[in-house]
């Protein structure tokens, strides 16, 4: 090598350190301003001159993760781990990422490598979010324990609490809420989980007491979820839901209930806007299950369809119900298939008998009349026997449901039929007639002719 190449060689390597600086301060502007676009470009071209800097790397990882390009943050930050495998920030900001991505697992390999390198408490609660998320409760709690210190934040024990629950270890969550509580008695979310535990293990008076005791503690909008842990362990809880929803309206759970409480007084048409309010916020298979009965009850089959798909099989038979008022029988009968409550039963039985498919009608509802002795279940039985010009049989069925239900119009009038069946014209006349004096359109209009 010549003197003066020899010569050239530092000058040139100051030139690109210098290039890549100015880079790095253009692109760190960019960031700052929200021009994540733009920094991630020129992020890109500082690498290309020296893929040794750290900042470069960790700005271009930012700047990607807001972009929400999460597959290239995930590299960037990668790559970070790799070139700089004893920094922190690499393996905490590739946790991030991989739990947005949905891969707690590997978040939590990446969070363990963080709190390796720096036990700071945001990487312990990383590290227990990704553990939780994998459904490894038992080894986020322990995790979190590990890395207790007199320091740590009321957010910290709060975690490790939830954890502690979350893997069944309810009495082991107990003294670190109460640690909490001393150290912070404005945390709401503290003292509901003390609440929920106490009750869980019996302790319901306590528990209503030590929630007398956070709301004296806890202002403003977090009272809420007070109160609406202390109205499901109440036995007149309206007023107090009514409370936590006037506090925040948000609250979808304490809407829900309200709702829940109207349907089950028959009133659907004053749960309806607690209702449609928690599903707004919430829409949960559960709240669309109310929502399916709600517009069942009020006669509005078309909705009911619609929030019972929603609710997935729990509202399969309010589906059916709502498909079989919008004339979609064979759909109905299917959905009833498997679906063995006395009440699925029976409404299949009475599609069986509408389409004309006596056997089968009778087959469904013997049993189900047998095991119950419902009268309305009788007369849909009897009505399959009258099908199958089973006379004899239909009589004496529906005396034994008058026994019964003397003023089922309903039961006098196919009784009318099985007489006429039976070619005993004049007691069919006066079953007739008795049917038509409880209301019986059908006996009128015979009785007429």
């Amino acid at each position: 090598m010549t003197k003066s190449v020899r010569k050239a060689l530092p000058l040139l390597v100051a030139m690109g350190l210098a290039l890549a600086q100015a880079s790095l301060e253009r692109a760190e502007a960019l960031l700052k301003a929200g021009e994540y676009a733009q920094a991630v470009i020129a992020y890109e071209e500082v690498l290309a001159q020296d893929y040794g800097r750290f900042e470069a790397h960790l700005g271009l990882g930012v700047a990607l993760f807001r972009l929400g390009r999460l597959e290239e943050a995930r590299f960037a930050f990668d790559q970070m781990t790799r070139v700089f495998p004893d920094r922190y920030e690499g393996y905490f900001n590739l946790g991030q990422v991989q739990l947005r991505l949905g891969k707690p697992r590997e978040a939590a390999e990446a969070f363990a490598k963080a709190v390796e390198l720096r036990p700071t408490e945001e990487a312990y609660l990383g590290w227990a979010t990704a553990l939780t998320q994998a459904g490894q409760a038992k080894e986020a709690a322990e995790a979190l324990r590990k890395g207790l210190t007199p320091e740590r934040t009321p957010a910290y024990r709060l975690a490790l609490a939830q954890a502690l629950y979350a893997s069944g270890a309810r009495a082991e969550a107990v003294p670190v809420l109460y640690g909490l509580l001393n150290q912070a008695p404005q945390n709401a979310e503290g003292w509901e989980l003390l609440a929920r535990i106490l009750a869980e293990e019996g302790l319901k008076e306590r528990a209503l007491r030590e929630l007398d005791r956070g709301l004296k503690s806890v202002q403003g909008k977090a009272r809420a979820r007070l109160l609406l842990r202390k109205a499901l362990l109440s036995a007149s809880p309206e007023a107090l839901l009514k409370e936590a929803y006037a506090l925040d309206p948000s609250l979808w759970e304490a809407a829900y209930l309200l709702g829940q409480a109207r349907l089950a007084a028959g009133d659907a048409k004053g749960a309806m806007g607690y209702l449609l309010a928690a599903y707004r916020t919430n829409p949960d298979p559960q709240v669309a299950l109310a929502l399916a009965g709600a517009y069942t009850q009020l006669g509005d089959p078309k909705n009911a369809y619609r929030y019972a798909e929603e609710a997935g099989p729990p509202g399969g038979f309010l589906k059916a119900q709502a498909a079989h008022a919008l004339g979609k029988k064979d759909e109905a009968l299917a959905l009833l298939e498997g679906l063995g409550t006395p009440q699925a039963q029976a409404l299949r039985g009475a599609i069986l008998l509408e389409l004309g498919r006596y056997d089968e009608a009778q087959g469904v509802l013997r049993p189900l009349y047998e095991a119950g002795r419902d009268p309305q279940v009788g007369v849909n039985l009897a009505a399959a026997l009258l099908g199958l010009r089973r006379f004899g049989e239909a009589e004496l069925l529906l005396r034994e449901v008058l026994e019964r239900a003397p003023k089922q119009a309903a039961a006098w009038y196919n009784l009318a039929l099985a007489l006429r069946g039976l070619g005993r014209e004049a007691e069919a006349e006066r079953a007739l007639a008795q049917a038509a004096a409880l209301g019986s359109l059908e006996a009128k209009s015979l009785l007429r002719r």
